[in-house]
């Protein structure tokens, strides 16, 4: 059968209806992990204080709660899983999975205090956030997709997500005593951000017989594909600054934590690939052949610039002692400033990576750069402890995380590629234990529930009832995307931690002599 060839119909690259919306998670959340120490346990609540050798993240100036002497905290082991499930993802019964196990020593702490000065000095190695997501599908049936061929094809899918993503803080602080109810102190981190994404999707449909064409000349069958490949990767390098301030007063500590927006230092390692391919569609409606086509462009090096922004923020904390050196109660709200509209991955415009009649229907031509953004968030967390023993505390906590990408504006940019995400809440519950061995070691042991889900939301893609070409939406090879998909995380923690304290040596007054 002879096909008709129709050029306008090219416009239809102009939709770039292949970025599939994949599901990453948790870089859109400021509060996902706390540190191996006490504050894991009070849920971060802590900002007034009680954070231990954490006190140089959650606020600088309750450093000066540390015994005197030297304190060197760090995380015997941390067992971290994550579980995403995604219903419906791909189509009707098409569902993904993903688990993100982690086994990582996430805090590391030293601070020292003279017995006789009001300075405090402490550094620290964190990991704030470490994700690690692998969603993989494939499957090939036998199925009538293309029009021109009579009976079935093989009707082959594939779709591949990956994001790894590690943020790794090394700082150092000060706080100083103003008095014995006021206390300031500020913190300096170096940020070392690294990001590896991937995102492929794959449809193809084939006739496994040759095809009789013209004057029963026989032809190889011709091969029908639409398909989509996008990944970048990166080290970023940042500067992020802290001050804070503490005060008691009888019963009650309060505490105000303020945050700089991080300062670029450098990016290395820069890559970035994005490729889309059409071929062998027919329009079934009208019979026109659609040209194939491939937009194709790849850098790495000098050529690319990636950079990662991390908000301001401004916390504050109370606690009060419900009954004195007994119970406590804790309460800390924290808001994160709007990340505007910027390019994450910046690239250089280029006019060599199609035809130029597909060039010039491109609607977007900025085709490699990725934009970043993030929306005002405000997080609150609230914990309690009981001293059950002499050594022996019970510390609980329960605080929100609310993702800062939801119903975001990109502005300008908003036309521009961008890391494919989820926009659902999550919570989180700690509770654990605290004890104390030889009047030295003071260790923690305790877990941490997460939840969060979202439904009826916007299929990734749809290859349960797919059509060649759907000129509604421009889709090819797949199905209307339906509002179907369900999505749900379960997180759990185990943390073990420990801090060694090394007494300074007391003062002895001198002797005096009558």
């Amino acid at each position: 059968m002879a096909r008709k060839l129709s050029v306008p119909v090219l416009i239809l690259v102009s939709l770039l209806i292949f970025s599939l919306p994949a599901k990453s998670q948790l870089m859109n959340h400021y509060w996902t992990l706390n540190f191996n120490s006490e504050s894991s346990l009070l849920s971060g609540a802590v900002v007034a204080g009680d954070a231990g050798n954490a006190s140089i993240y959650f606020n600088p100036a309750t450093i000066s709660e540390i015994k005197k002497g030297s304190n060197l905290s760090f995380a015997a082991s941390l067992f971290s899983w994550g579980i995403y499930s995604y219903r419906n993802a791909l189509g009707d019964d098409i569902h993904m999975t993903g688990i993100n196990f982690n086994v990582i020593p996430q805090f590391l702490s030293y601070s020292v205090r003279s017995n006789d000065s009001k300075l405090s000095f402490a550094v620290t190695a964190i990991t704030r956030l470490k994700e690690s997501i692998d969603l993989d599908y494939y499957n090939s049936r036998q199925l009538d997709v293309l029009s021109e061929i009579p009976g079935k094809e093989n009707y082959s899918t594939s779709y591949t997500y990956q994001l790894n993503y590690i943020d790794n803080w090394i700082g150092l602080a000060g706080a100083y005593d103003l008095s014995n109810r006021f206390k300031v102190g500020a913190s300096i981190f170096v940020s070392i951000a690294q990001l590896n994404y991937k995102n492929l999707n794959s449809a193809v449909a084939f006739s496994p017989t040759d095809t009789i064409w013209v004057d029963n000349v026989p032809n190889p069958s011709f091969v029908a594909e639409g398909s989509y490949n996008e990944s970048f990767r990166f080290n970023h390098v940042r500067l992020i600054g802290k001050i804070g301030f503490s005060y008691i007063l009888d019963r009650w500590r309060f505490g105000l934590n303020i945050t700089t927006e991080s300062l670029p230092l450098f990016s290395v390692k820069n890559e970035a690939l994005r490729t889309q391919r059409v071929s062998d569609i027919t329009n079934p409606e009208t019979g026109e052949y659609l040209h194939g086509y491939i937009i194709t462009n790849g850098l790495v090096g000098s050529d690319l610039n990636t950079r990662l922004k991390y908000p301001s923020s401004v916390s504050a904390g109370v606690i009060f002692d419900v009954e004195k050196d007994k119970k406590r109660l804790y309460v800390t709200v924290e808001y994160f400033s709007r990340i505007n509209p910027y390019r994450m991955v910046e690239a250089p415009i280029r006019d060599d990576i199609t035809s130029s009649i597909v060039y010039d229907k491109l609607k977007n031509k900025d085709w490699l750069s990725v934009a970043d953004a993030s929306k005002e968030v405000i997080n609150f967390a609230i914990a309690y402890r009981w001293k059950l023993k002499r050594d022996l505390l019970f510390m609980n906590g329960f605080r929100t995380d609310f993702n800062n990408v939801k119903h975001v504006n990109y502005g300008q940019l908003n036309d521009l590629n961008k890391i494919n995400t989820t926009n659902f809440d999550i919570y989180h519950y700690n509770a654990g234990f605290q004890f104390n061995l030889l009047k030295k070691y003071k260790m923690i042991a305790g877990g941490e529930l997460s939840f969060g889900y979202a439904t009826n939301l916007e299929q990734v893609a749809n290859f349960s009832h797919p059509v060649e070409y759907n000129p509604e939406d421009n889709r090819i090879l797949q199905g209307p995307l339906q509002k179907e998909m369900d999505i749900y995380y379960f997180g759990f923690n185990v943390y073990l931690g420990i801090t060694l304290n090394f007494q300074g040596k007391k003062r002895i007054p001198p002797e005096t002599t009558n």
